[in-house]
C-alpha cells in the first residue's frame, strides 16, 4: 500500500512540476488535457489517482515518457544516454574541458574587437541550436523560445553557417609552434565526433 501511495505522490509532483515548467495555467493545462480543472487539481495534489489513458496523455502533452511522469525513470525522453558519467570517453566532464579548450583557443587566436566578437556569436549560436533540441525532445521548456522550433532551427543552422565562414577570415595562428599536450579532451572530441560522421554519415 505503501508503495502504491509513493508512486502517486510521486506521479502528482512530477505532474504539477511539468506544468509549472510550462508556465501554464491549472486551467489551461486541464482544458488542453481534456478535463476539469478540479479534476486536475485533485491529480496533482494525489487526492486522486488517474487512470492509464490520463498518463498516456500527459505524456503526449508533456513530452515525457510514461515512465519519468510515474517516477519510474529519470530520464525524461527514454533515449540511452550517450553521456555515462562512468564512462570516461564519453563524459560530460570531457565535453566541457573541450569546449574551455576550445574556446581558451579561439579567444587567444583573436586579437580582440570584431574577431571576439565572432566567437562568442558562433558559440552562443551552436549553444541554442543544441537548446533547440533538446526542447524538442521535452528536455527543457520549449516555452523559454520566442521562435518556433522549425523556423528556429533553420535560422540559427543559416546563422552558424555564416560565423563559419568568418572564422575562415581569422588568421591562421596553427603554425604558432604551440604545444599540443593540453589538448586531451579535444582530442577524444574531435575522434569521437569524426567517428560519429563516418559511421553515420559517410557511404563507402
Amino acid at each position: 500500500m505503501t508503495k502504491n501511495t509513493d508512486k502517486l505522490s510521486k506521479f502528482s509532483q512530477v505532474l504539477s512540476q511539468l506544468r509549472k515548467e510550462r508556465g501554464i495555467s491549472q486551467k489551461k493545462a486541464a482544458t488542453d488535457l481534456g478535463i476539469s480543472q478540479a479534476l486536475l487539481s485533485h491529480y496533482e495534489k494525489g487526492i486522486r489517482e488517474c487512470g492509464l489513458d490520463f498518463v498516456i496523455r500527459c505524456s503526449n502533452y508533456y513530452n515525457v515518457t510514461t515512465d519519468f511522469l510515474l517516477g519510474v525513470s529519470d530520464n525524461r525522453n527514454g533515449a540511452s544516454s550517450i553521456f555515462d558519467d562512468d564512462d570516461e570517453y564519453r563524459s560530460l566532464a570531457t565535453l566541457s574541458q573541450a569546449a574551455k579548450q576550445l574556446l581558451d583557443t579561439a579567444v587567444s587566436v583573436s586579437s580582440g574587437g570584431t574577431a571576439q566578437q565572432f566567437v562568442y556569436d558562433y558559440y552562443m549560436l551552436s549553444l541554442y541550436r543544441g537548446a533547440l533540441t533538446l526542447a524538442k525532445t521535452g528536455a527543457i521548456p520549449k516555452e523559454l523560445f520566442k521562435i518556433d522550433y522549425t523556423v528556429a532551427r533553420d535560422l540559427a543552422s543559416a546563422a552558424i553557417a555564416v560565423e563559419d565562414a568568418k572564422f575562415a577570415l581569422i588568421e591562421d595562428r596553427s603554425r604558432s609552434g604551440s604545444d599540443n599536450t593540453g589538448y586531451t579532451a579535444t582530442a577524444q572530441l574531435i575522434e569521437q565526433a569524426e567517428t560519429f560522421i563516418m559511421e553515420n554519415y559517410i557511404i563507402d
